[in-house]
């Protein structure tokens, strides 16, 4: 029953985008990230859906939409993954993000950086990270999102995280739409 919204996201040949609005410091966006695991591998695997992590940290320092520090290392944490995402390393860095949260420092996360992702020059590369955090944010102003994790499926917004299957449901139904 959603209105349905532009998500400037490439498909990439797939039928059906899943846009996911992520913070690494929140614990709905970590459970998301581990039930929803065997669904993107599932889908990606056939090539009908693609699936796009944008950053949407809940920390005023990258995400001007936030007033106050709600989590005080999850710009470093996206800016982490963007970096990793260059040396192809990210998946590995997300996995230790998303199972180390209750930790979450700057400190560790700039650890992490190195000893997981391999990236040795977290520090003189971050404000070129932060600007491409910032761009994800200002992507998810423009659609309305407010939490996290917020995900879009072909443009429709879904808030929080459903259960694996009634997620399932809604991709089989943009699946079958997208025909």
């Amino acid at each position: 029953m959603q209105p349905r919204q532009e998500v400037p996201v490439d498909a990439g040949g797939a039928r059906v985008v899943v846009v996911k609005f992520n913070d690494y410091q929140c614990p709905a966006c970590r459970d998301a990230y581990f039930n929803y695991k065997g669904l993107e591998a599932k889908y990606e695997a056939a090539g009908t859906v693609r699936f796009e992590v944008k950053h949407y940290p809940l920390e005023p320092e990258c995400n001007p939409g936030v007033p106050n520090v709600i989590h005080q290392a999850a710009c470093e944490a996206a800016a982490a993954v963007v970096l990793a995402q260059d040396r192809g390393t990210a998946d590995k860095l997300e996995e230790w993000l998303f199972t180390n949260l209750q930790n979450l420092t700057p400190d560790t996360v700039r650890k992490a950086a190195a000893d997981i992702a391999g990236i040795e020059d977290f520090q003189g590369r971050y404000a070129e990270a932060i600007a491409r955090v910032r761009q994800d944010v200002q992507l998810g102003e423009k659609l309305g999102v407010n939490s996290t994790p917020t995900f879009f499926v072909n443009g429709i917004r879904i808030s929080g995280v459903l259960p694996p299957a009634a997620f399932e449901t809604a991709i089989e139904h943009e699946l079958a739409r997208a025909q």
